[in-house]
């Protein structure tokens, strides 16, 4: 009997955190975003300290300046990016309609196959603008939000100072509170991994693909390009999707199949060097997650937040497995999430040497 209380307490709670996560999403999802923000520019101050000679040599609160202002000039590029192309985006897209219009009109009268007449209706039906105004309007959104979100991210460098003497005050026990950095430590060291190393891929992924755009002639290859950044972050489907994009712009801006051949080819030879040959090679170890349990997790964070849910998948699953990895009666539940039923590098214990003046709660 009391088992069956405990799983029906628990179902009502997993119920009301998710009605909390879907309801407060406005109010949540900035505060998330400066979270990741805040940790990612931590990230980048440990790898500028990492720097042979140099970093050594810099005090924490430069090397957190010039992390400060990495952020800064890419900040900067984002926002030129989407003030200088959507609009443009948007205005080209009633050309884009007729070039597709005329591309399926043209099949239809060289095969003279009837589908492609339903088909001919189906895509005048199709607003071509108000599906870019809709990918637009992600960015545009979050380019509304950077004053709130900037906000919050100073808020925490402020607060971060504290971090460590708040914990210690709420947790009297030794073993707890050593349980607690444990936990906190793997959180932050799988997490920087995965966003250090996603970050960077990412990036390289963007630079290789607008080039490839920009040798074919594609339009607004700068967007483009960003949006690539962007996606990949999604696990499995961002890689496609971000293909796909450019691509279709490709054969509805020549109106021509070659471009589109040489865009799809191009960006997907790039899609499949990072996301097969590198980013397993660095990531798969780390993470430790199971395929299966990426893709779920990715319908269900994009269900609750949408896109930004899908951006925030991997972090959050893994930061759930080592949470469950560190109880005995939740371990069960990590053992399922991860890859290969291994989960002891999830919970191990880090000695004290091996957090270096816990730099993860203090600057």
């Amino acid at each position: 009997m009391s088992r069956i209380i405990a799983f029906a307490s628990g179902l009502i709670i997993v119920w009301i955190i998710g009605y909390f996560l879907i309801v407060g999403s406005s109010i949540l999802i900035p505060i998330i975003i400066a979270v990741f923000i805040w940790h990612l520019l931590n990230t980048t101050s440990g790898i500028i300290q990492r720097i042979p000679t140099i970093g050594e040599l810099l005090p924490m609160w430069l090397s957190m300046i010039l992390s400060f202002a990495v952020a800064a000039i890419f900040i900067t590029i984002f926002v030129n990016i989407i003030s200088n192309n959507v609009s443009n985006v948007i205005d080209a897209s009633g050309r884009y309609q007729e070039n597709l219009l005329t591309i399926v009109d043209g099949i239809d009268k060289k095969y003279r196959i009837e589908v492609l007449a339903n088909m001919n209706q189906l895509i005048k039906t199709i607003n071509v603008q108000t599906i870019v105004l809709k990918i637009s309007g992600v960015f545009t959104t979050l380019a509304s939000s950077t004053v709130l979100i900037g906000l919050y991210v100073a808020f925490l460098f402020v607060e971060q100072h504290f971090f460590q003497r708040k914990m210690d005050a709420m947790i009297t026990s030794l073993e707890n509170q050593q349980l607690m950095t444990n936990i906190l430590t793997h959180i932050v060291n799988d997490t920087q991994t995965y966003l250090g190393l996603k970050t960077l891929l990412s990036l390289g992924t963007a630079i290789a693909s607008w080039f490839i755009m920009k040798w074919v002639g594609v339009d607004f290859a700068e967007f483009w390009a960003l949006l690539i950044f962007f996606l990949n972050y999604i696990p499995n489907i961002g890689a496609i999707i971000a293909t796909l994009f450019p691509a279709t712009l490709a054969v509805v801006q020549f109106a021509n199949w070659l471009p589109f051949i040489e865009v799809i080819v191009g960006l997907g030879t790039v899609q499949f060097i990072v996301g097969n040959l590198i980013e397993p090679r660095f990531l798969s170890h780390t993470l430790n997650l199971s395929p299966l349990v990426i893709l779920i997790s990715l319908a269900l964070w994009g269900a609750i937040w949408g896109i930004l849910g899908m951006f925030l998948s991997v972090p959050i699953t893994v930061m759930l497995m080592i949470i469950f990895a560190h109880f005995e009666k939740t371990r069960p539940i990590a053992i399922l999430l991860s890859q290969n039923g291994d989960i002891f590098k999830t919970y191990e214990t880090i000695s004290i040497e091996r957090i270096p003046e816990k730099n993860w709660l203090q600057y």
